[in-house]
């Protein structure tokens, strides 16, 4: 197993780790190296001490495995994302199947300015486009039921 410390043309840098050198030139030509940030197949590898792993260490390092970087950024982006969902259910209020309703009320005039947050059809936000009123629709975890 080699370790190599890689970058693509923005210069994000990464690790890639490969069975051989020739392993990795052959995944690159190939275009299976991308970089884990923004997808780029130019990949070059930086300079580096290298660093070949052995037999013994590599069933002791397959026990206790390194989350590739791109599980790290999933990880991170999930995080992110539940982070957002609770600023939105801290910040709003939950007018559930009358969403459209209250909206209409909000941008006209009719109810006090508020964060208002529900369920709307198709065919309802529509009609709000249509009439000027800015909405937003958001995907919100299943965990929520159907409030979203």
């Amino acid at each position: 197993m080699v370790v190599y410390d890689l970058a693509c043309p923005r210069e994000h840098r990464f690790e890639g780790w490969f069975e051989s050198a020739s392993s990795f030139e052959s995944q690159r030509e190939d275009g299976h190296v991308s970089c884990p940030l923004c997808n780029s197949r130019e990949i070059t590898r930086l300079p580096s001490a290298p660093y070949v792993r052995g037999k013994t260490e590599a069933v002791a390092a397959s026990e206790g495995m390194q989350e590739p970087m791109m599980m790290v950024a999933g990880d991170l982006v999930n995080a992110l994302r539940q982070q957002v969902v609770q600023h939105i259910l801290a910040n709003t209020e939950d007018v559930g199947e009358g969403f459209a309703d209250a909206a209409r009320e909000v941008h006209y005039g009719d109810a006090p300015v508020r964060n208002i947050r529900g369920v709307a059809t198709q065919e309802e936000l529509q009609e709000l486009h249509e009439e000027g009123v800015d909405v937003m629709v958001l995907g919100m975890p299943d965990s929520l039921g159907s409030r979203h």
